[in-house]
């Protein structure tokens, strides 16, 4: 390897340990805390203090001397430990993001192995991969739309990423209104024997993309576009807008039928017959 690359290899160990450290400070102070406050706070609650103290009073009959001295700090010891939890991935994510940034970023093109510019691409990606391992009980709530937008993903109004994966949030540029299927896969990147490509991913407005689908880097998805399930969009491949991809090909999507358009939800869009008779009153007069 060359000189390089081990320097860059070693910053990367050392930042993910330094934030590590960093971001557990702030969380464990806070712990510490309000653990030496305990008391004071406890006492400070309204009634809660009174409370406290005949509960202790009853319970000193069966349970021990020093477990009814913590017996609040057990009770609380969850919500405060996943607070400060809580508090701890915050600071990571900031740490993570700043680390990231002393990794060279690739721009779009053709990047040859022996270059090791792959390599310095992983690099790069770590911290995205990495930061949901770290995350636990959250990883629910942070494998999501809120974590792809924090490394850099452009994310639209009412899109739901849920189950789907965005490879690499740097290159995903998403509309609005768009939907994922289940293990859907945005894919920035692709390896071509000896050569890695990168390219950004764009995706129009209510784009839906099915069930363990691939789009690779370059693609350009229009408008009210579904892609199937299990399909694979090829790279650098634009897709015009209302159209369905299946089957190696984008199919244009035919215009919905009057039985179409009223077999909608309630609260769903009107058909253009329904919208007249709402505007006309019962005299039959229009408005």
């Amino acid at each position: 390897m060359r000189a390089r690359t081990i320097g860059y290899s070693a910053y990367m160990m050392l930042s993910i340990m330094l934030s590590l450290t960093i971001a557990a400070i702030p969380a464990i102070l806070l712990f510490g805390f309000v653990i030496e406050n305990f008391d004071n706070f406890l006492n400070g609650l309204p009634f809660l203090g009174d409370f406290s103290l005949a509960a202790t009073t009853f319970l000193s009959q069966w349970f021990p001397t020093w477990l009814l001295q913590y017996f609040w700090v057990i009770v609380l010891f969850v919500p405060l430990g996943l607070t400060c939890y809580a508090v701890f991935l915050g600071f990571l994510l900031g740490m993570f993001k700043l680390s990231r940034r002393g990794i060279p970023f690739l721009e779009d093109g053709y990047y040859d192995q022996e270059t090791e510019a792959w390599l310095l691409y992983e690099y790069y990606e770590v911290y995205y991969n990495l930061f949901p391992y770290f995350a636990g009980f959250f990883s629910i709530f942070l494998d999501t739309k809120p974590r792809h937008q924090a490394f850099g993903a452009k994310i639209g109004r009412n899109t739901i990423v849920g189950n789907g994966r965005l490879f690499n949030p740097e290159r995903t540029i998403i509309g609005d209104n768009c939907f994922f299927g289940y293990d859907a896969i945005l894919s920035g990147h692709v390896y071509e024997g000896d050569r890695l490509y990168l390219k950004t991913v764009k995706l129009g407005n209510n784009v839906t993309i099915g069930a363990n689908a691939v789009v690779l880097p370059g693609v350009d998805i229009g408008d009210n576009v579904l892609i199937g399930a299990n399909t694979v969009v090829p790279k650098d491949k634009v897709i015009p807008a209302n159209t369905i991809w299946v089957h190696g090909k984008a199919v244009p999507r035919r215009v919905a039928s009057r039985e179409e358009e009223l077999h909608q939800p309630i609260g769903g869009p009107q058909s253009m017959n329904e919208k007249d008779e709402a505007d006309t009153p019962s005299n039959g007069e229009r408005i």
